[in-house]
């Protein structure tokens, strides 16, 4: 077909506005876009293509007026939802955990193979953020001198949880400037102005949901039982974009200059790695708002002879849950629809 038509389920979140702006600003060929969300939001409107599109209501809506439906909303909306879909005969992107051990996980350009092998997914899902932005900028190394250990630690903005979160770093920096508390509604501690180990508790091992989540979605996107994998999450006080520092150790030699070579010939990845002219990244001032994953710090590790570091940044929003998701759109079209 040449043209698809589409539905946004959880529209007037953060992810679904950056989606419909990203859409807006590419050729996807959408012919229909259906916005749609709670009764609570809806009937507001965005803009898309220059005209504005009314947000409907959810419970309303029916999958068989569309051949492609995104989610990005909780996982009870998908687990409601995303069958209702799927018996309709239109494709799912699901941004939620809810089918990820069921379903296909994809990053364009990492592991293609997953929509070209013939068989139609009727479920796609969209990796978690922090897995979209390791494989994007590892396996290109991987692919060229083999990894075998990755150690990680990813420092996670606030807005992994949403709009309140944002609210809340945003109230406790002011109250806390004007000399006042700071009173934690989203998180179980204080964010402003402080890092926090783990959110939503530990298991019996001392493992946060997320680590043991990002090690498992790797597992699944690169197929190979040699490879080790070490992943510690914390909470920083940032509002967009996340931070990972990253050690790896690769079966066969490759000096700092190769890897910066390799990255700076990828279309998602930009390397800012030059002291005196452009800097270092941040998350504020490289990676929030952007669609790429920003490259750092690139250097030999002084440890091991076959080890490499390096510092990551990028919009766990715009570029971790949003452009991942129009890019599979894309791949989908080309295969499916």
């Amino acid at each position: 077909m040449d043209t698809v038509n589409l539905a946004i389920i959880g529209a007037t979140g953060a992810v679904g506005e950056a989606i419909v702006e990203l859409l807006d600003q590419s050729t996807f060929p959408v012919q229909e876009l259906y916005l749609l969300a709670s009764e609570r939001t809806a009937g507001t409107s965005l803009m898309f293509r220059n005209k504005p599109v009314m947000v409907g209501i959810l419970e309303d809506f029916d999958f068989s007026q569309v051949h492609l439906a995104i989610f990005v909303a909780t996982d009870e909306v998908s687990s409601l939802y995303v069958p209702k879909a799927e018996v309709a005969g239109c494709l799912v992107i699901d941004n939620s955990q809810t089918f990820a051990d069921s379903a296909p996980l994809v990053i364009p350009g990492v592991n293609n193979d997953q929509l070209t092998s013939g068989n139609r997914p009727s479920v796609v899902v969209n990796p978690d953020s922090s897995v979209i932005f390791l494989w994007t900028v590892l396996k290109p190394i991987y692919d060229q001198c083999g990894i075998y250990r990755v150690n990680v630690t990813v420092c996670d903005s606030v807005s992994h949880h949403g709009k309140k979160a944002l609210h809340e770093l945003a109230a406790q920096t002011a109250s806390l400037l004007n000399g006042q508390g700071a009173a934690p509604k989203v998180y179980n501690q204080q964010i402003a102005f402080n890092v926090l180990s783990n959110v939503g508790g530990v298991d019996e091992n001392g493992h946060s949901a997320r680590e043991l989540r990002i090690v498992k979605q790797s597992e699944k996107i690169i197929v190979d039982p040699q490879l080790q994998l070490n992943v510690t999450c914390i909470q920083v006080p940032v509002f967009y974009a996340d931070s990972m520092v990253v050690t790896i150790e690769t079966s066969d030699p490759i000096d700092a200059n190769e890897v910066r070579k390799l990255l700076e010939k990828c279309n998602e990845i930009i390397v800012l790695d030059n002291q005196e002219k452009e800097g270092f990244a941040t998350p504020v001032t490289a990676a929030a708002g952007k669609s790429e994953i920003f490259v750092s710090r690139i250097r030999n590790d002084m440890g091991h002879s076959r080890g490499i570091n390096l510092w990551l940044v990028a919009d766990n929003v715009r570029k971790g849950a949003a452009r991942n998701t129009i890019m599979i759109a894309e791949e989908l079209k080309k295969s499916f629809l």
